[in-house]
């Protein structure tokens, strides 16, 4: 079988592997489409600290159930699945608690175990025990769509932890892939204005086309009054920064209403010359909601969205490339060039 190999930060090889063969605990899935994170990019590009070479990256995964063991049970041959990427203990007070995300003992497929960028995935015993294989049961959703579960399921933890209704004003800061996946599930949950602020002009345009009420970009200073005319001089409700800059960070804290709630949903990177002012949580009695991945009731929750029809991801697919233009894709990532850039089996 092929397979993508890193075997150091910026040496990915595609390779003929020995065809993998699951035990008796296990199940062998049939890879038809793995999504292109930007974890994927960082680890091809710059590498990652805990990450062991060599590594066949890639988390977003959907496929076939081809075959399975003895000892496989609640699955059968010819089941189209969702692999959900956590491996967790099961016992500790993080699993019992359902945020089996939190994990202390979590092992990720992409990560610590080979993931979707090779044609076939062996899924371990722990995987089959802890149900990470997610039956889709709507036989209209295609491959490339199962594959936005992963990264929907991710929005679905940060909208969970916020309180929210219809009248709620929420901001999302980039307009990239994440960015318009929580625009659709606040949309999907009766959000009724969701706004957007966005540097690149070209995902201005897409963020109004795909739904977003309101779009500002320009000049710190002046998004900070213009959202506050479009709020009525409150501010926003709720705000999401879907960038690691921490000047979106700043901007997020200067733009929320007194009260006011922050989906920390995306960490942020070092610049020594910005500073987010953090001392506003204090003044303004901002409440801070982080999240980290999606456990798997996030995942099931995000194909439900997807299997009823109230998410519709197919406007975020914008590239699709084989196994061996996986370097291709990686670039399309880097380049933020559309939405998703899906490898296509």
């Amino acid at each position: 079988m092929k397979a993508a190999v890193l075997e150091r930060p910026g040496e990915l090889v595609i390779k003929d592997r020995e065809m993998a063969v699951c035990g008796d605990d296990e199940i062998l899935v049939k890879v038809e489409a793995c999504n292109i994170c930007k974890t994927d990019l960082k680890c091809f590009s710059v590498g990652q600290r805990d990450l062991i070479y060599p590594r066949v990256l890639g988390h977003e995964i959907a496929g076939i159930i081809v075959q399975k063991g003895n000892r496989a049970m609640g699955y059968h041959v010819g089941q189209r699945v969702h692999v959900h990427p956590g491996i967790i203990c099961g016992k500790c007070d993080y699993c019992t608690d359902k945020k089996d995300n939190l994990c202390d003992h979590v092992q990720i497929m992409g990560f610590n175990y080979d993931g979707g960028f090779q044609e076939y995935l062996r899924i371990p015993a722990e995987g089959v025990k802890g149900r990470i294989l997610n039956v889709i049961s709507n036989e209209d959703l295609n491959f490339e769509e199962i594959s936005f579960i992963e990264p929907l399921a991710c929005c679905v933890n940060i909208q969970d932890s916020l309180e929210m209704n219809p009248s709620s004003v929420m901001v999302i800061i980039g307009g990239g892939r994440m960015g318009a996946l929580n625009l659709l599930l606040a949309k999907a949950s009766g959000i009724k204005r969701v706004l957007l602020i966005e540097e690149n002009e070209k995902r201005c345009k897409s963020g109004m086309k795909l739904g977003f009420d309101q779009v500002f970009s320009g000049k710190t200073e002046d998004i900070i009054e213009q959202i506050k005319a479009a709020t009525g001089g409150m501010g926003a409700d709720v705000v999401i920064p879907c960038c690691p800059g921490p000047g979106a960070l700043d901007l997020a804290l200067k733009i929320l209403r007194k009260n006011g709630q922050l989906g920390y949903f995306s960490g942020v990177i070092n610049e020594d010359d910005v500073r987010p002012e953090i001392n506003l949580i204090h003044y303004k009695e901002i409440s801070v909601k982080g999240s980290y991945g999606c456990s798997c009731a996030h995942s099931r929750k995000a194909k439900a969205l997807l299997e009823c029809g109230k998410i519709d991801v197919k406007p975020l697919i914008s590239h699709r490339v084989r196994l061996d233009e996986l370097a291709l894709g990686m670039k399309f990532v880097k380049n933020s060039d559309g939405y998703s850039t899906i490898v296509k089996f």
